[in-house]
Order: C-alpha cells, then structure tokens, then sequence
C-alpha cells in the first residue's frame, strides 16, 4: 500500500486552482429573453453574415486580460452561444486598447528582514518613506501593462423554415 505524499497532491490542488482561474469576461445580452433554444454541440465562427436565412440571437462581448490572445475571447464566446444554442457566432470587431503599468502596494513583496514599521532595526532609517526597486525594504512593485483584447460578437440560429429570419445588412 503506497502513501500519497504531500507534494503531489499539493501540485494536484494548485493546478485545479489555477486552471479555474479565468482569464476571459465574457457579457451576454439576449435580443429576445423569450426565445429559448436547446444548447448546440457545434457553434461555427464567421467573419460575416451568412447567406442562409437566421436569426439574430444575442450580443456577445468578451474582454480578455493582459497578455491574453484572441483565440482565447473566440473560445469563450463560443462556449456561451453553446449555451444559448446558436449555431455560429459572427465576429463583429476585435478592439485592443494598451493599459500602462501601474506602482502597487504589496506588503508580502517587500523585505522580511528590513520591514518599514521596525524603524530601529533598519540600515536606512533616515529616509522612512523612500521606496523603489534600490531600496531594500520597498513594498511596492510594478504591475506590468499591455494590451487588453476585446471582442464583439452576435450569436445566431440558422433557420431551417427559411422563414423571416433577419436579412444580412449590406
């Protein structure tokens, strides 16, 4: 009989952790809340209307984080027209907007040994509001910046009556 050790089932947690961790937002806002559609298997990406008669579902908006790509925005949307029971979603516009790094407070960043409240024990006493990346007791650290993606999106059900679904707009 074999023992679980401590560590593997440690990684084993951290990773379920992290994995849950989202990285997408994604806003849903159905254009009629009465209509209810059985959730799809498969939802299509188009770039544009098809020619196919259909109706206009819902409005999709995914805002990603720092760093995050556009497949990962596309990848969640899909999953909520899933949900919805589109059969595809029509890519509307992908905007990136750039957020600058920011200065943040964070006490566990700083120097154990040379904390700010134990004035008496430290080298640089003298200057007890000094802070950044020389000083040896900064508590503040850079949040990096970068581009955030956004996605625009409207999920759509094809319509097999080929009755009056939404035309395409020009």
């Amino acid at each position: 009989m074999r023992r679980k050790s401590g560590f593997g089932l440690a990684c084993t947690l951290l990773a379920a952790a992290l994995g849950g961790c989202a990285s997408v937002a994604t806003r849903v806002t159905l254009l009629d809340p009465a209509q209810k559609f059985a959730p799809t298997e498969r939802v299509a990406i188009l770039l544009e209307y098809p020619p196919q008669p259909h109706l206009k579902i819902a409005l999709i908006e995914a805002q990603g984080m720092v760093g995050g790509s556009e497949s990962e925005l596309f990848e969640d949307a899909r999953k909520k027209a899933q949900a919805l029971g589109a059969d595809a979603i029509v890519r509307m516009e992908v905007t990136s907007v750039y957020r600058e790094p920011v200065k943040v407070y964070d006490p566990w960043y700083g120097n154990p040994f040379y904390s700010r409240y134990r004035y008496p024990y430290r080298p640089f006493y003298m200057f007890p509001y000094a802070f950044g990346p020389y000083y040896p007791s900064s508590e503040y650290r850079w949040v990096g910046g970068g581009n955030v993606r956004t996605l625009k999106a409207i999920a759509i059900k094809f319509d097999p009556t080929g009755g009056a679904g939404d035309n395409p707009e020009p």
